[in-house]
């Protein structure tokens, strides 16, 4: 993933999580928080908590009960990797 595609992702989550690309980032967010449910639920709550409900990376680290330096980051770069998967996939991105 380039530094272009992860900027661009990051923006497109914050932007879902204020509401003006919601209806076209839905199938997109829906997707990913499946695949993440079935493969890695650490990934599908930080979604949520970071981008869907908006919250900072300092409340949600502890919530998820990770250290930043490295499961923190790792899970950050893992599903921005995947949204982008996704997105490509129907479009949004």
């Amino acid at each position: 993933m380039t530094k272009e595609q992860k900027k661009a992702t990051r923006k497109a989550l914050r932007q879902y999580a204020e509401g003006p690309v919601r209806a076209a980032w839905a199938e997109v967010i829906e997707g990913v928080l499946r695949h993440y449910e079935a493969v890695e639920p650490l990934c599908a709550q930080l979604l949520r908590l970071r981008y869907l409900e908006g919250k900072t990376e300092d409340e949600v680290v502890p919530a998820l009960y990770v250290s930043r330096s490295t499961t923190y980051q790792k899970a950050q770069l893992d599903l921005l990797s995947t949204v982008a998967v996704f997105a490509a996939r129907y479009g949004a991105l």
